[in-house]
């Protein structure tokens, strides 16, 4: 028996196992980090999420209901790690 939660990502709300939450929690924390410096980040971020959402409501279904680690691995695998997103910290100017 697994734990799971309720999360909400970009305005869809999905159940998810404890440890895929842990893992995609991490996931976005480092994306948000890689962007810190970056103008405009809340509006990539928001993209991000967007993007994971799409890509989760497919993985949902009438006999799947909870959002697994396998699925947090596929969307990472998709989007990537934040190291590829190839941003450049800007010269905190702004």
């Amino acid at each position: 028996m697994k734990k799971t939660l309720s999360i909400n990502i970009s305005g869809f709300v999905f159940h998810i196992d404890e440890d895929a939450y842990e893992k995609l929690h991490r996931y976005l924390e480092a994306i948000k980090f890689h962007f810190r410096g970056f103008k405009g980040k809340d509006e990539v971020i928001a993209d991000v999420e967007a993007r994971v959402a799409e890509i989760l409501q497919k993985k949902i279904s009438e006999s799947k209901e909870v959002i697994t680690l396998e699925d947090v691995d596929e969307v990472i695998g998709i989007m990537g790690q934040p190291s590829d997103f190839g941003v450049e910290e800007e010269d905190g100017a702004g």
